[in-house]
């Protein structure tokens, strides 16, 4: 009944699922009432496997039925596989396959568990001879055949057993596996047969052609022969999208290896199998020639090197696969990149030998202190260190041996580092070229991918960045194992022992360090706070803690105990600060830190500061701390002063001395250098009251500088600060501190009041305002610029000299070169600025004129057009503020089209109301189209999704 009512409405395109469900109930109750009815649809996976709106039709079908029917009609389909791995192509249309499937409450699964029986039987059957025949080569070499074809895969395949060989041979157990999957994706990419897929049949058909067709004709072949992963490639090629098939075509002429096109075949096939891994051994398994062959996995790896590098192979994050145009177009631009420059390439080997020094190498001399390993690479610093390592890296070649022979040399002359000259060959310039072309790459492609390929590709970039990093670290690695290492021209390059950097940098430093810091004996102990607490506490030194008598700095003397300042080490600091002093240079903590923290005494910071206390303990020096003196260690002021580490740095000291004719001479001399004039009468009155009010009457200007300094964030009021501190000990001390504080520190004073003066004259408000002006460029405009990838790389230059010179304490000579150097960035980002906003204008008039331009706007009021060109209109009429950034104007320009795309909705809205309906003709095109066959189902699917709001009566609006 239901043929002779669907024969009748052949030709008329009226029948919606509603009307097929009121004929049905109407056909039921005129011919058989009481009974239900049943539609069969067989092969409904060719139905809608393609067609998102197929699918939605047989939707509506189901729900009509269903409605209508109240359990009276029923809908039964078949299907060779499950929807859910038919329809691949469906994307973010996936939704509707599950609503679809809830139409059916009933499914049944049939498992393909019984192909390999049915094929072994009515294809593969063997006689009773051939079974014997393949049991004993099964056995003879069952080992080997095992190890040879394994595969490692994310399922666990059919276990390889004597019975499973002789049933299948000469296809393997897992061979039947393999082509289920192949076939089934085969189905779902684009361009596949309608008449592929993965059941019995299609299992059963390969299987008989493996065996007869002339391209594989393995019934002719000796015994022994095994069926290949590339024999079934030729088998299904023409199921395989053109352009995939032609590259692999190619390859037959363009990589010169036998293997190399069988090898191209497996990896397209394999990428159907998403469970099996794509790797060269894998490949090999796959492409096994026989049950007595080798394995087949060192001529792959061969015919892989080869593919590489013709880009016909690409290596993914997800293994080996066949590139697409894409992919092709991304691999021919980034082949064609230039080579790396010298700059470029030592930065590259910078990043990877840093890492060498992380966590930095160490070694604790006499278990007292650390001593690091600092870095220099081919003359740039990486790290600093107390023992710097100076390593260069050279080509292999005659350069080398000169290069080894010149280190050699200079540990001869800079005793106190270690010099490393390290190999580098072709291996390490291959993957520093690599790295180079990746990250070119990722500067170029990475902000602007949108597409999902694009985003994919840089993906996949990224991995493959990685890989080569770590690549070219463990090769560097191996390199500087193998170079040489000279220490005072004795050769100390690593052994066979050391299998790091840093243990092999440990151990040269082991062996040096005594040899360096000859003088470390002389204060090597590990001083508590508990040590310099007593010292500024206890009156009688024999109450001292252990540590003063390990240092051997205590001395009975006529039954009392003092401290040894004529031996070292105290007598080595006493001498540092009268040396400095004599030279009228302030000796403060800081000072003496860094210098005993230099070879030959490597001292550490709370052993110096132990010492200084004892020399002020013992009445050999006089320390002035913020303006104040300090004679007595045991005073509260001393105690505040060395317990805190930065105000022991700031502290000046100077030796006790008594005020002789000599030390007014000096004085005197001071006085000219440093104020001008002489000091009247050379007595020790008149010449403390004279340094007193010539300092006095310099001090606000030196302050008013060093407040000027803080109150702008500005470097170098540190030193003015200073000189305020020793102008305040000057004005407040007695008369021999105020003389022996002035010639002690006179140079630092003349230095301060110089610079307070050139402050003075320099840093006027204009002045100011161009620093602020510099910072804000490096705070605001350069973080951008940086980022930009087209970015001249004198702008790079600039932005480093200007940070440089903003952090120097002499910035204030260079203010016409930080302004200059200012200028050139903010030059660069305002003709970027503009370049984005004129675009973004022209943009956006060009949305205007395409709105004015649709069907349609002369039909609008002029109220109404205002309404809708508004938005758009504010972008062309009005430019931008100087608050917009230049990534929100690109970002603007971008969106231009979709707010075209919405001001002709509105319009289409206000015309037609809700007869509108938008159609994505984007989503009809998700993934790209590569084929005729994708193009023509896309372009047909968005003409039966058009067709179907036209025949509701729709106006269809496509964006």
């Amino acid at each position: 009944m239901v043929d002779s009512w669907s024969q009748a409405a052949k030709g008329r395109a009226d029948i919606t699922p509603n009307l097929l469900a009121e004929r049905c109930l109407m056909l039921m109750d005129r011919h058989s009432t009481g009974k239900s009815l049943a539609f069969v649809i067989d092969e409904v996976g060719q139905f809608v496997a393609r067609d998102v709106q197929k699918m939605l039709d047989l939707q509506a079908v189901v729900q009509s039925l269903g409605r209508m029917g109240r359990g009276r009609m029923w809908i039964m389909v078949t299907s060779q596989e499950q929807l859910n791995e038919l329809v691949g192509g469906l994307d973010d249309k996936r939704v509707e396959l599950a609503r679809l499937m809830d139409r059916f409450p009933l499914p049944v699964h049939l498992e393909p568990s019984d192909i390999s029986e049915v094929t072994s039987k009515r294809i593969l059957s063997k006689n009773a001879s051939a079974e014997k025949i393949l049991r004993e080569l099964f056995s003879a070499h069952r080992g080997r055949l095992t190890e040879n074809t394994r595969l490692s895969a994310d399922i666990r395949l059919p276990e390889f057993t004597t019975e499973s060989f002789v049933n299948l041979y000469p296809m393997l157990p897992y061979q039947i596996e393999l082509i289920i999957q192949i076939v089934s994706g085969l189905r779902t990419q684009g361009g596949a047969a309608r008449h592929v897929g993965g059941a019995n049949r299609t299992i059963i058909k390969l299987a008989q052609q493996l065996l007869i067709h002339p391209e594989t004709n393995l019934a002719e072949q000796p015994v022994g022969a095994l069926a290949r992963l590339d024999q079934i490639y030729d088998l299904v090629a023409g199921n395989i999208s053109s352009d995939i098939r032609g590259k692999i075509a190619r390859i037959q002429t363009e990589v010169d290896h036998a293997l190399a096109q069988p090898v191209a075949k497996a990896i397209c096939l394999l990428q159907f199998v998403k469970s099996v891994h794509r790797t060269a051994e894998n490949i090999a398994a796959v492409l096994h020639e026989r049950v007595d062959g080798d394995s087949r996995l060192p001529e792959v790896r061969e015919a892989l090197t080869a593919l590489k590098k013709t880009h016909n192979v690409r290596e993914g994050d997800d293994g080996l696969r066949i590139p697409t145009p894409a992919e092709d177009d991304w691999e021919r631009i980034r082949f064609g990149l230039p080579a790396p420059k010298h700059g470029d390439v030592n930065r590259i080997h910078s990043d990877v030998v840093s890492g060498f020094w992380q966590p930095q190498p160490s070694h604790n001399l006499k278990d007292t202190k650390i001593f690091k390993a600092g870095l220099t690479l081919n003359g740039r610093v990486i790290s600093e260190g107390d023992m710097m390592i100076h390593m260069a890296l050279c080509e292999t070649d005659k350069d080398f041996e000169a290069r080894v022979s010149e280190m050699r040399k200079r540990s001869q002359n800079e005793t106190g580092s270690i010099f490393w000259v390290s190999p580098v060959d072709d291996a390490i310039d291959r993957q520093t070229v690599e790295i180079f072309r990746s990250r070119e790459m990722l500067s170029s492609k990475e902000r602007s991918a949108k597409t999902r390929d694009e985003t994919a590709l840089v993906a996949e970039e990224k991995i493959r960045l990685r890989r080569h990093e770590d690549e070219l670290k463990r090769l560097l690695r191996q390199a500087c194992l193998n170079g040489s290492v000279f220490f005072r021209g004795n050769d100390r390059s690593p052994d066979d022992s050391a299998d790091t950097i840093k243990k092999a940098t440990e151990k040269v430093m082991g062996k040096a360090l005594p040899d360096v810091f000859h003088r470390f004996d002389e204060a090597a102990a590990r001083v508590k706070s508990k040590d310099l607490d007593t010292l500024m506490t206890t009156e009688n030194l024999r109450g001292l803690t252990p540590v003063f008598s390990s240092l051997d700095l205590l001395r009975d003397e006529g039954g009392n105990v003092v401290f040894k300042t004529d031996t070292a080490p105290l007598s080595e600091v006493l001498i540092k600060i009268k040396n400095r002093t004599d030279y009228g240079e302030n000796a403060g903590g800081k000072y003496l830190e860094s210098e005993f923290s230099k070879e030959p005494f490597g001292w550490e910071f709370d052993v110096v500061r132990l010492l200084t206390v004892c020399l002020l303990r013992a009445g050999a020096i006089v320390a002035t701390s913020r303006g104040q003196s300090i004679e007595s260690a045991l005073s509260v002021d001393a105690k505040n002063t060395f317990s805190n580490n930065n105000l022991f740095r700031q502290t000046a000291f100077h030796p006790k001395v008594g005020i002789d004719f000599t030390e007014l001479i000096k004085a005197n001399e001071n006085v000219k250098d440093v104020f001008g004039g002489e000091i009247p009468d050379l007595t020790q009155s008149v010449a403390a009251e004279t340094i007193r009010n010539k300092a006095g009457a310099r001090e606000k200007e030196v302050q008013d500088m060093c407040n000027m300094l803080v109150a702008h964030h500005l470097p170098g009021s540190d030193i003015l600060q200073d000189a305020c501190s020793l102008i305040r000990a000057i004005r407040t001390g007695n008369e021999e501190q105020t003389i022996s504080s002035f010639n002690s520190s006179c140079k630092e004073l003349k230095e301060a009041m110089k610079r307070a003066t050139e402050l003075a004259g320099v840093l006027t408000d204009p002045a100011l305002s161009d620093i602020k002006r510099a910072r804000n460029t490096l705070r605001n405009i350069w973080p951008f610029l940086s980022g930009e990838p087209d970015l001249d790389g004198k702008f790079i230059e600039h932005a480093d000299t200007l940070k440089d010179l903003l952090l120097r304490e002499s910035f204030f000579k260079d203010l016409a070169a930080i302004d200059q150097h200012s200028r050139e960035l903010e030059a660069e980002y305002e003709n970027r600025f503009k370049q984005a906003s004129t675009r973004r204008k022209d943009a956006y008039v060009d949305v205007m004129e395409g709105l004015k331009r649709t069907p349609g706007w002369e039909k609008l009021s002029e109220e109404q057009k205002k309404l809708i060109s508004d938005p758009i209109s504010a972008y062309v009429l009005k430019d931008p503020t100087s608050t917009t950034t230049i990534p929100q104007l690109r970002s603007d320009c971008d969106a231009a089209p979709g707010r075209l795309n919405r001001a002709v909705e509105d319009m289409m809205h206000i015309l037609d109301g809700n007869r509108v309906v938008k159609v994505s003709a984007a989503s009809f095109f998700a993934g790209g189209v590569e084929t005729e066959e994708q193009l023509d189902a896309a372009i047909s699917g968005l003409r039966e999704a058009c067709e179907s709001h036209i025949g509701a009566g729709k106006k269809v609006l496509i964006q």
